[in-house]
């Protein structure tokens, strides 16, 4: 089959496009613009996983694999005005807006895509994100929507952070090639002296630990599960 992946750079998305290649499946990753907080950071993620998975194709017969493609959009600043052309965080919605894009480019390079991947998992809190209805109805409107052409594939929906993890560990993608952060500025991975990390810092921690990494430089471990840092930016964009 031939299908989308949505490609952020991060654990979920990575190890989404990783197992659809290893089914076989011919994945187009697109990584969407939308002027977000840490544009850079994942855009060159993205890039980065999107080489290690075609060199990890061409050894292992995961299937093909193009270039990263990238979907620019300006729905952030538009949503915010206060916030003119700054950067956003976190866009309620976010999960609809970028199916539909995945399924505007669909129809306008061909009639032979079948499936759009993400990366929702177990215990995915967002507003856009949550199990059950919201995965069915947002299914439901993309084979409506596309007239039955594309179907919605979530292969990591059943996996715990600690899952994602070991799966990830199992394919031997280096950690420092996604990226996971969701604070601006970034915070990164903070030396043994911080004691806290963003969530999707701590995310990857904890999926670091579970796959028994040993690099230490990466595994520095927030002790509270409380915010300590958060940008201004925060309350008008609803993050």
């Amino acid at each position: 089959m031939k299908g989308i992946v949505l490609l952020s750079g991060g654990l979920d998305s990575t190890l989404v496009l990783l197992k659809m290649l290893r089914e076989g499946h011919k994945c187009i990753p697109i990584f969407m613009d939308y002027n977000q907080w840490s544009l850079e950071g994942e855009e060159d993620a993205a890039d980065s996983v999107t080489t290690w998975a075609g060199m990890y194709t061409g050894k292992n017969d995961l299937g093909d694999l193009g270039s990263v493609i990238t979907i620019q959009t300006r729905w952030g600043p538009m949503m915010f005005e206060n916030l003119g052309e700054e950067k956003v965080g976190s866009v309620w919605g976010r999960g609809i807006a970028l199916v539909g894009l995945a399924a505007m480019w669909a129809y306008t390079h061909g009639d032979d895509f079948e499936f759009i991947a993400l990366g929702n998992h177990k215990g995915d809190v967002g507003p856009d994100c949550k199990p059950g209805a919201f995965d069915a109805s947002l299914h439901d409107a993309l084979i409506e929507g596309t007239k039955g052409q594309l179907d919605l594939v979530l292969p990591i929906r059943e996996l715990t952070v600690e899952d994602i993890g070991k799966e990830l560990a199992e394919f031997g993608i280096p950690w420092e090639l996604m990226y996971s952060c969701y604070w601006y500025p970034p915070c990164g991975y903070k030396s043994a002296s911080d004691k806290y990390l963003c969530p999707g810092c701590r995310r990857k921690a904890i999926a670091m630990v579970a796959a028994e990494s040993t690099d230490k430089t990466l595994l520095t471990r927030p002790n509270s599960p409380q915010r300590t840092y958060q940008s201004d930016k925060a309350t008008p964009t609803g993050y």
